[in-house]
């Protein structure tokens, strides 16, 4: 079972989506790079990855990790150089993880799920549930968080 998370409002709390949708891309930037080493607040999924990491765990400790059937996935607009580093050390701090993370640099997110083909992946905007769903993923939306009051606009280009 492959299981896709977004960040920003599922994984994590909206805190810095709030600063990207009322300040846009430099505050978003600068916030970030001043709280680079504070821990994001949990978003309304972190519960259900860290029970998926408790049945992987299982798996692991029995030296069976290459024959888990559950792989998780951090699939987010946020960019590795810039706003991932807090994404990770959040994580880390959670002592949670991700088999993989994906971090897009504002790239459209279903040609990417489309790759990695997740049963599921979860998302707070509509816009990329709707392109995951686009690209024959099954997709669902985690209504939380400032997304909601300002929808994705298609021609914004702009990247986290």
């Amino acid at each position: 079972m492959r299981v896709a998370f977004d960040g920003d409002a599922v994984l994590f709390s909206d805190e810095s989506e709030r600063i990207f949708k009322t300040h846009g891309l430099d505050k978003f930037f600068e916030h970030e790079k001043e709280h680079e080493n504070k821990l994001l607040d949990h978003g309304p999924l972190k519960g259900f990855l860290e029970a998926l990491g408790k049945l992987q765990k299982k798996f692991y400790e029995k030296g069976h990790r290459l024959d888990c059937p559950i792989r998780t996935y951090l699939v987010t607009a946020r960019s590795a150089a810039s706003s991932g580093i807090r994404a990770l050390k959040t994580l880390r701090a959670w002592g949670l993880e991700t088999d993989e993370a994906l971090f897009l640099a504002g790239a459209p997110k279903g040609p990417m799920l489309e790759k990695i083909r997740p049963h599921i992946y979860f998302d707070d905007q509509m816009f990329h549930v709707e392109g995951a769903a686009e690209m024959g993923t099954i997709a669902a939306h985690v209504p939380y968080g400032i997304a909601q009051k300002h929808p994705h606009k298609k021609d914004s280009s702009k990247s986290k």
